[in-house]
């Protein structure tokens, strides 16, 4: 990413740099990393194994743990590291277990976490191309950022974005069995090679073409109304989130789409009253507000909902931010 100054119509561009030392990155990241990565911190120099791991966060979407390391060179291969990592923290489930309660004075079992859904990210100041093209696959659960830092104290902190392997799916007929239920949260899991990050792809393996179509239209209006969404796949529905907030979430079914607007029972003015209440009732996605639709017939009124929520949402972010 590029940074630039505006004067009227000249633009000068502002130079970036890497951070002196490793730790200074890790201390800025682990103290916000909440706003920065919408995770929380759990422990920091995690010694695990033989490996002394620089931060460990969890992710309360997807009930999981995530490790997190920075580098000042890129001379080394995030895919071994990563999964020597990741293979670490397989094999010493109970050792993160301990530190999430210790950190949050909690008495969670290991059988509480999603051991499927962990990842590892790296933080550098800049990657390879080797590195680039070794990470270019959805289905890896390793994440790559570079943070760079400018003048007056201006930081930025950039997401390496992985290919979308939904529009090369959408209307395929072939059905591949990733072997794992919704309900399983990888207990047994010990290896790294068994793990698959959770993609658009792979949640809409057993949709039918007009769900995978009524998906498609939704997911371009809402990047129409607002091209900073972050669509976050998890192992059960797939949220579009504005600075990590979820606004809208999708469960897509074999022949219907259940979806979640973010909002408490009374904010949405729902005239036809096609929302469900779900504010009292169990259910996977963010908000009070449940829709199942098996079709486009009520879409436009369905989407005007949607307008509403992520209005709403957005209006009640930025005012957040201001205080």
């Amino acid at each position: 990413m590029e940074l630039y100054r505006t004067n009227k119509q000249e633009m000068e561009k502002i130079e970036g740099s890497n951070f002196e030392l490793e730790r200074g990155l890790q201390d800025l990241v682990e103290n916000n990393l909440k706003l920065t990565l919408g995770i929380d911190f759990v422990a920091s120099e995690f010694a695990v194994g033989k490996y002394c791991l620089d931060t460990i966060a969890y992710d309360q979407d997807t009930n999981a743990f995530v490790i997190i390391e920075y580098k000042k060179s890129s001379k080394y291969s995030v895919i071994d590291q990563g999964f020597a990592y990741l293979n670490t923290l397989l094999n010493h489930k109970a050792d993160f277990a301990l530190g999430y309660n210790e950190h949050f004075q909690a008495q969670r079992k290991v059988e509480y976490f999603d051991w499927t859904q962990v990842k590892a990210i790296f933080i550098a100041g800049s990657f390879t191309s080797y590195q680039l093209d070794a990470i270019n696959n959805p289905d890896l659960p390793i994440e790559l950022f570079e943070a760079q830092k400018y003048k007056n104290n201006y930081v930025t902190l950039n997401q390496i974005a992985k290919p979308s392997n939904f529009a090369r799916f959408s209307h395929s007929t072939e059905k591949k069995n990733t072997g794992k239920n919704i309900s399983d949260k990888g207990v047994n899991i010990d290896s790294a090679s068994e793990l698959v990050a959770p993609t658009e792809e792979n949640l809409f393996l057993a949709s039918s073409e007009t769900i995978q179509d009524l998906y498609q239209k939704m997911k371009d209006t809402l990047l129409e109304w607002d091209p900073s969404f972050e669509i976050k796949p998890t192992k059960v529905y797939i949220g579009f989130r504005l600075h990590h907030h979820n606004v809208i979430d999708f469960l897509p079914q074999q022949r219907a789409m259940k979806i979640w607007i973010n909002l408490s029972k009374g904010e949405l003015n729902d005239s036809k009253g096609l929302f469900r209440d779900v504010s009292q009732t169990g259910h996977w996605g963010n908000g009070d507000y449940e829709i199942k639709l098996k079709n486009d017939d009520q879409l436009e009124y369905v989407l005007s909902l949607m307008k509403q929520g992520w209005q709403i949402s957005k209006a009640s972010l930025t005012k957040s931010n201001n205080i």
